[in-house]
């Protein structure tokens, strides 16, 4: 839905008497796209630069060319504002002779020489041709100025012709087709420049998570054999002891210590009583 800027916002005079009058919806063939031609570069952007160039054309075609009011219908500029001229509704004086008037539309986009159509100027213009088209069913044309004035004109300016001819203007078009070679190398070095970056930080993360994981592993594997090692000693321990003799044996227990003598019961071994100096028998 256009947000159409009344003519109160450009501070517009009003029409004089005796104008076209509206367009016959069964006569129109489709709209066409102009720009001001002021033969300068400097751009018309801000919304105070638009409102003071439209009363400016405003003047010049009723009082230097004579015309009702100002010649198009809608304007719309670099900033996507679409602006309230003479309306959708009433013919346009634009356009050529009358016969070319009640046959197509005018729509002004406000460029300077040379100057591109900006995505926010196209995207407009295609709603308001989409509108016009809701207005005028048969109206699906879309032309250049220079393709139906009687007279040559260079209107409405290269760059916007290129975009005629690119249905740039047209409803239901993608600004995504809209990028130049250039634009398309520029995004391709960009995308691969990003995938490369992301690839090289993938390969170093999964080579952090690969060393912790290999650290962990490494732990977890001695962990294990420590107590492989623990419990393989014990089974060997309880191996050996099991062929000990009886008598070495506590309840079948190796890891228990055999008791030692009690002194309360057990009297004391007879032991041979050895005397260190020996009686030496001569005769011996």
């Amino acid at each position: 839905m256009v947000n159409y800027l009344p003519r109160s916002a450009w501070n517009a005079r009003p029409p004089k008497a005796g104008g076209p009058g509206n367009l016959t919806v069964s006569r129109v063939e489709g709209a066409v796209i102009h720009w001001p031609g002021t033969g300068s570069t400097k751009v018309i952007h801000t919304q105070a630069a638009v409102a003071s160039a439209l009363r400016g054309w405003q003047d010049y075609h009723m009082d230097s060319r004579g015309w009702s009011d100002i010649a198009y219908q809608v304007a719309v500029d670099q900033s996507g504002r679409a602006w309230t001229l003479r309306g959708l509704r009433t013919q346009s004086g634009a356009n050529g002779d009358n016969d070319v008037n009640e046959r197509y539309g005018a729509i002004l986009l406000v460029l300077v020489t040379g100057e591109q159509p900006s995505a926010a100027m196209k995207a407009t213009t295609r709603a308001v041709i989409a509108d016009f088209r809701r207005l005028y069913p048969r109206g699906t044309a879309i032309r250049p100025h220079s393709a139906v004035r009687p007279e040559p004109t260079d209107c409405p300016g290269d760059p916007a012709r290129a975009a005629i001819a690119r249905g740039e203007f047209t409803p239901g078009h993608s600004e995504d087709d809209d990028m130049t070679p250039a634009q398309m190398q520029e995004l391709k070095n960009f995308i691969e420049a990003r995938s490369q970056a992301y690839a090289l930080w993938v390969h170093k993360q999964l080579r952090r998570d690969l060393t912790a994981v290999v650290k962990a592993y490494a732990l977890d594997i001695k962990n294990y054999e420590r107590q492989t090692d623990a419990a393989d000693a014990a089974r060997a321990a309880a191996a050996v002891w099991a062929t000990a003799p009886k008598s070495l044996q506590v309840d079948g227990d190796p890891t228990q210590e055999p008791p030692g003598p009690d002194p309360t019961t057990d009297p004391e071994p007879n032991l041979p009583d050895l005397d260190p100096f020996p009686t030496v028998d001569d005769k011996a």
